[in-house]
């Protein structure tokens, strides 16, 4: 019998600042290689990360103080990542480079708003499968 597949959450809080940008990216490496994802894989989940957290803070720079959170949740073949700050932003333009390095980075993506105001971006990283598995 097959054990379910069990689920890690990691939860992190940043002030809105882009100097602190380059630790969410850190620890997104560092959580992708404790997942055993490949080198290519854990450079496009930091790129990923890194995108989305300067688009938060860009968006909702107008906005003193206040923070982003960052959700990883770990299974056992892929990583969502859910970054979500509070705060109204601007619909986002199909032409923002940055959304469409992420989406071209990462296997799904999404970005939305809820009705408290708060923004979130969503991202899957699936684990490569290899043909010669």
């Amino acid at each position: 019998m097959r054990e379910p597949e069990q689920e890690n959450c990691i939860k992190l809080s940043f002030p809105i600042n882009a100097a602190y940008v380059s630790s969410a990216r850190l620890t997104a490496s560092s959580i992708a290689s404790r997942m055993n994802f490949d080198v290519d894989e854990i450079e496009d989940i930091k790129a990923a990360v890194s995108e989305a957290c300067t688009y938060i803070i860009k968006t909702l720079s107008s906005n003193a103080g206040g923070a982003f959170e960052i959700n990883f949740t770990l299974h056992k073949a892929s990583m969502d990542i859910r970054i979500t700050a509070r705060g109204v932003i601007e619909p986002a333009t199909p032409d923002d480079i940055g959304l469409m390095m992420i989406k071209a980075l990462v296997d799904s993506f999404k970005i939305g708003s809820d009705d408290e105001s708060n923004i979130t971006i969503s991202m899957t990283k699936k684990h490569k499968v290899s043909i010669f598995n």
